[in-house]
């Protein structure tokens, strides 16, 4: 073999042994395992999504995240979580996604129902605006899969947060002992809205949030009122909450997320791990990648 040749081959060897070698250093690492199961609370039946880490382990101990409208997002929350975790810069969780079957209607009629506060009402400018003959609604959805907000298809918070605390999270602390840790919640649009409320009524039920873009506005800015949150203040619970809007969603939704903040850094609660991120140039659906990545590092990270 001549000098040019054997250059070239050894050459070849030890590029061949420097890409595999590091390979071979990683661990190998499985597909997510995912089951799912039906619950159900007086109203509504919900299909629950529970997707396992890679290499998930019965006999360990993992924190969970419960996700709102996974018939939305779940491949988002699902996605930029296997990101974050096979780069190994979050540890292992447990998501839990909470939606049901149906189509888009169905899902904007749970959505619209489960997580608004109260009934809805018309602002007083709106009802000024009625009483001269015209005709306003407010929907929620696109076209013919909208839902009218009114007295009817609203206010049904108290009773999703009953199903939380009295069927879904006892059914996985049941069926799943090992996931025992800590309990987390993200919410969207009004899945935010549902889980600021959800601070105000039962501060200990969950540990960590992520709220993106909440209409935190609801029925003129009833709940932006920081005597609702004296019982999360004096917790002495460790909690976390990454909150976000993006700067490109209409003013009521930043102003009251604004709002929001101004009232969680006035409390100076202790034990309490929090940040505000504004996004540039994004609107509320395009923040969706971006929040949940950023709010899974914030929260898991390693």
């Amino acid at each position: 073999m001549n000098n040019k040749k054997s250059s070239t081959f050894y050459l070849t060897v030890i590029l061949t042994i420097m890409t595999i070698f590091p390979i071979l250093a990683q661990e190998i690492r499985e597909s997510n395992i995912i089951e799912s199961h039906k619950i159900s609370s007086e109203n509504q039946e919900y299909l629950i999504k529970i997707t396992f880490p890679p290499n998930y382990d019965n006999k360990k101990s993992y924190n969970v995240l419960y996700y709102l409208d996974a018939w939305f997002i779940s491949d988002i929350v699902t996605g930029s979580y296997n990101v974050l975790n096979r780069c190994e810069y979050t540890e292992d969780i447990v998501l839990i996604g909470i939606s049901i079957e149906g189509n888009e209607f169905d899902f904007n009629k749970q959505r619209v129902m489960d997580f608004t506060p109260t009934k809805y009402k018309l602002s007083e400018k709106h009802k000024a605006f009625v009483s001269k003959g015209n005709s306003f609604i407010v929907k929620s959805g696109a076209g013919e899969n909208a839902v009218p907000r009114n007295s009817e298809t609203t206010g049904g918070a108290d009773n999703f947060i009953e199903f939380l605390s009295g069927k879904l999270l006892p059914f996985v602390e049941k069926e799943y002992s090992n996931l025992n840790k800590r309990k987390g919640l993200l919410g969207h649009s009004l899945g935010a809205l549902f889980g600021t409320y959800l601070i105000q009524k039962k501060p200990n039920l969950i540990d960590d949030y992520i709220l993106i873009s909440g209409p935190l506005d609801w029925n003129e800015n009833e709940i932006l009122n920081e005597e609702l949150f004296n019982e999360f203040k004096k917790s002495s619970e460790f909690h976390q909450l990454f909150l976000s809007y993006g700067k490109s969603e209409i003013q009521r939704t930043t102003e009251s997320n604004e709002k929001l903040n101004t009232i969680i850094e006035s409390l100076n609660k202790n034990n309490f791990n929090y940040t505000l991120k504004a996004y540039e140039e994004a609107n509320h659906h395009s923040i969706l990648s971006r929040a949940i990545y950023d709010g899974l590092l914030f929260t898991y990270k390693k």
